[in-house]
């Protein structure tokens, strides 16, 4: 697992690995702060930031990163 804070949010990467396969499966997950509460709230829970599995474990927080990190950027959290 990874963290990144970006402005009022904060991203988890994780990546679970395949069974069967040995390929490693991202997600990303994404807490905002709330001033009100001085706390992060979930925004976006296990988010699947891929459609394929990847190779190996840095690859899929690497796109964990990306997906999350695009996600911030598109404004639709």
């Amino acid at each position: 697992m990874a963290y990144e804070t970006i402005g009022d949010y904060q991203l988890r990467f994780f990546a679970y690995e395949l069974s069967e396969s040995g390929m490693w499966d991202p997600f990303v997950t994404i807490m905002k702060f709330d001033e009100q509460s001085q706390d992060f709230k979930c925004v976006l829970e296990k988010h699947h930031a891929s459609e394929v599995p990847l190779a190996t474990y840095d690859d899929a927080i690497e796109q964990a990163r990306r997906a999350g990190n695009a996600l911030i950027k598109s404004g639709k959290l």
